[in-house]
C-alpha cells in the first residue's frame, strides 16, 4: 500500500517579514534614545548635586532696613574685594551688585560671603551735594563696608552729616567705607615740626 504524504503548503508573508525587518532598527533607535535620555538626566542630577551646595555656600542673605524709611531711596551695593569701587551703578558695571528699596520694613539681598562690600544709601535729591563734595570720595564717606560670614541683618538708625549709625546682627562686620583705602591714603600724615637746629639752618640770612 502506498502512503500518500500530505504537505501543508506554507505561504510566505513578505509584508510581515518586511515589517519585522523595519521594526527591528526602529526598536534599536528607540532604545538608544531612551538610554541617552537616562544618561542625560543622571548627569544633570549629578551636576546639580555638585554645584548647588557650592553656590549656596558662597552667598548669604542680608536683611537691610532704614528706621522710618525714606521716599524713593535705595541701598546700593558694590564689590570692594579689589579695593575701593568706582560706585558706577549702571547695569553691567564692574563691582555693582545691585540695589534694594530702603524701607522701615526692610529688604533682603543676596551677597557674597567673606567679601568686603560697600553699601550706600542713595537718595536722588542728594545728587547735587554729592557731586559738589567730590563724587566718589563723598559717596565713600557716606557708605559702609560690610563683610558677611553668614545670614545677617543691618539697620540704619540715624545720620550725622549723612554718615549713618547702625545696628548689626551676628555674622556681620561693619566698618567705615574708608577701610578700602591704602593705609597711606586713609591716615592723615603727621605734620613735621621743625627742630631748633633745622630752624636755624633755614633762617634767612641778613642782607
Amino acid at each position: 500500500m502506498h502512503r500518500r504524504l500530505w504537505f501543508e503548503p506554507k505561504v510566505f508573508d513578505f509584508n510581515n517579514a518586511a515589517c519585522q525587518n523595519l521594526r527591528s532598527p526602529y526598536d534599536d533607535v528607540t532604545a538608544m534614545s531612551r538610554f541617552k535620555n537616562m544618561v542625560g538626566q543622571w548627569f544633570f542630577a549629578l551636576l546639580t548635586s555638585w554645584t548647588l551646595p557650592v553656590a549656596a555656600a558662597e552667598d548669604a542673605s542680608l536683611q537691610i532696613s532704614l528706621e522710618g524709611g525714606a521716599f524713593n531711596a535705595k541701598f546700593k551695593f558694590f564689590d570692594a574685594a579689589d579695593g575701593c569701587p568706582s560706585y558706577n551703578d549702571i547695569p553691567g558695571a564692574t563691582n555693582f551688585l545691585g540695589g534694594v528699596r530702603a524701607s522701615d520694613k526692610g529688604s533682603s539681598k543676596k551677597l557674597p560671603l567673606n567679601t568686603p562690600i560697600h553699601v550706600f544709601l542713595f537718595k536722588p535729591r542728594d545728587t547735587p551735594g554729592i557731586s559738589a563734595a567730590g563724587g566718589a570720595t563723598e559717596i565713600r564717606r557716606r557708605a559702609l563696608q560690610l563683610t558677611l560670614s553668614g545670614d545677617a541683618s543691618l539697620r540704619y538708625t540715624e545720620f550725622n552729616d549723612h554718615v549713618p549709625s547702625w545696628e548689626a546682627s551676628d555674622n556681620l562686620r561693619v566698618a567705615p567705607a574708608d577701610s578700602c583705602l591704602a593705609p597711606e591714603d586713609s591716615a592723615p600724615q603727621p605734620a613735621t615740626l621743625p627742630t631748633p637746629d633745622s630752624a636755624a639752618k633755614t633762617e634767612t640770612p641778613d642782607t
